[in-house]
């Protein structure tokens, strides 16, 4: 895979415009990102300030690893009338392995937003050679895992001890979907 030749792709949906990450978004996402509660399952701590957000965004703006051994993708969700509502990563291999993370913000969670941006991200991936997805999930966190298995992706593998997260030591599943 040529990731020299990728270019920042913004993707809409019915409800969604998902603009590709920018340093700029870290003022605009920080309100949201700080919140606990999205970090339940997550190894990562809050951002600590807006200008934390905005640096690691910044970092992202390039779309490819150092190396260009791989591209690193992000969009804001945004939605017309209400602002964002969330963001998708994706980091894709040469090999067509496709990585997904992505977090919906508290006030727009269950109600479709996730699946509908990770619906347009993975056609992006698979319109830009991705011949898989994979997607590491907590195994506690059931919405995700409702989430994932409505997008049609599988358990391949459950992974004990993975890390301790809050003191306690977390197993996560991992899940793949064919594109």
């Amino acid at each position: 895979m040529d990731f020299g030749l990728y270019r920042d792709t913004p993707l809409r949906t019915t409800r969604l415009a998902l603009e590709p990450l920018n340093a700029w978004h870290g003022e605009s996402l920080f309100a949201f990102l700080k919140e606990p509660l999205l970090y339940t399952f997550q190894a990562e701590e809050p951002p600590l300030a807006a200008s934390h957000l905005s640096r690691r965004f910044e970092a992202m703006e390039g779309r490819r690893a150092p190396d260009g051994s791989e591209l690193r993708l992000g969009w804001a969700e945004r939605i017309a009338t209400a602002g964002y509502a969330g963001l998708v990563e994706a980091t894709l291999r040469a090999d067509g392995m496709a990585t997904l993370g992505a977090w919906t913000f508290l006030p727009f969670q269950r109600q479709g937003y996730a699946r509908e941006a990770l619906e347009a991200v993975l056609a992006h991936l698979r319109a830009i050679g991705a011949r898989e997805a994979a997607a590491a999930i907590d195994t506690r966190d059931t919405a995700a895992i409702r989430l994932a298995e409505s997008l049609g992706f599988a358990r391949a593998n459950t992974r004990t001890m993975v890390r301790k997260l809050r003191g306690r030591w977390a197993d996560e599943h991992e899940y793949r979907k064919t594109l």
